[in-house]
């Protein structure tokens, strides 16, 4: 990892012009992260930009751009357009994630020829291949726990305010401690709280409408139990976000018995998203990876075209039992 720190630290002085990028639907691992990132480049002097669009961020991350604004804390977004545009001689830097398809803007990678990826998830053969570094560990809990480290490698120390969303990123991203935890994520959130990180304001943050909380307990609701220690949770016909998908997945696991949770659910007209948490004793990265998609063994998700929710259960009913039958042979 300290190779890695130092070849992106020359990386960044080398460069007149960076762009920062997490994957579509961001969260406060991979935005958050991008966001301390940022401040580190400002401080050297180097123009760059996050490519972002504030108008489809969850309701958590408005509200964390708010707060940037209210108290002048200086940013620089740019969108997906803007960022093609005189993109040659540009440093681009994925952050939480290693594959194209999921990128905010993925048409940056055939355009890009300097490229650094960062990310926290089991390395998948479709990952991003022209790569100037490359740093993708999934014994790390999360993509803030690297950057931190970063940012502590070159002695830069973020205000109060940027470690509240990294700490934020770093409990949504290990479920408040209960996945992939170790001591040095202990760590990290401990020398979060020591550069200031408020926990009202984390909490104000990730703050609910009660209409949210409902409607979530109505969807937990429907769930059933696929096998002894397997919950599902089909959705409606509505549109959801995946952060919605992943809070479902992430609250079945509190119930008695289930030690793996899958939430269904259309992400898009006619996209459905699938979005799986395991305690640990199931590998639901090798169920998502069946798929095509991905992630980690307590923690993966993908996204399956042109088929009804019922369709969508029986492949993963199906990708289950195909599991399942390789665990017995």
């Amino acid at each position: 990892m300290e190779q890695f720190f130092k070849t992106l630290t020359e990386l960044i002085k080398k460069s007149n012009y960076i762009l920062i990028e997490t994957h579509a639907n961001p969260d406060f691992d991979g935005l958050g992260s991008a966001i301390a990132l940022q401040q580190f480049i400002n401080r050297i002097g180097i123009e760059n930009y996050i490519i972002v669009n504030k108008r489809d961020l969850n309701e958590s991350l408005k509200k964390a751009f708010s707060i940037l604004d209210k108290k002048n804390i200086k940013y620089q977004i740019i969108s997906k357009t803007e960022a093609l545009k005189n993109i040659d001689r540009t440093l681009l830097i994925v952050l939480d994630t290693h594959k194209k398809q999921m990128l905010e803007c993925p048409q940056t990678i055939d355009k890009c020829n300097n490229i650094v990826v960062c990310d926290h998830h089991i390395k998948s053969k479709d990952n991003i291949k022209n790569t100037s570094i490359s740093y993708i560990n999934s014994n790390m809990s999360s993509t803030v726990e690297i950057i931190t480290n970063y940012l502590r490698f070159v002695n830069f120390k973020v205000n109060e305010i940027i470690a509240t969303f990294l700490l934020v990123g770093l409990e949504v991203d290990t479920n408040t401690f209960k996945l992939k935890t170790t001591p040095a994520t202990y760590e990290t959130a401990a020398y979060l709280t020591k550069l200031g990180a408020d926990s009202i304001l984390k909490q104000e943050l990730l703050k609910q409408s009660k209409e949210y909380y409902l409607k979530k307990q109505k969807l937990i609701e429907k769930s059933f139990m696929l096998n002894k220690n397997t919950a599902v949770c089909i959705f409606d016909e509505n549109i959801y976000e995946k952060r919605d998908l992943a809070i479902v997945a992430e609250e079945l696991l509190q119930f008695e018995n289930v030690e793996a949770s899958y939430a269904i659910g259309y992400v898009n007209k006619n996209i459905i998203g699938i979005s799986a948490r395991s305690i640990g004793t199931v590998d639901v990265e090798t169920i998502m990876t069946k798929l095509g998609g991905g992630g980690h063994m307590n923690e993966a998700a993908t996204q399956l075209e042109d088929l009804s929710l019922k369709e969508a259960f029986e492949k993963l009913k199906g990708a289950i039992e195909w599991k399942l039958f390789l665990l017995k042979t």
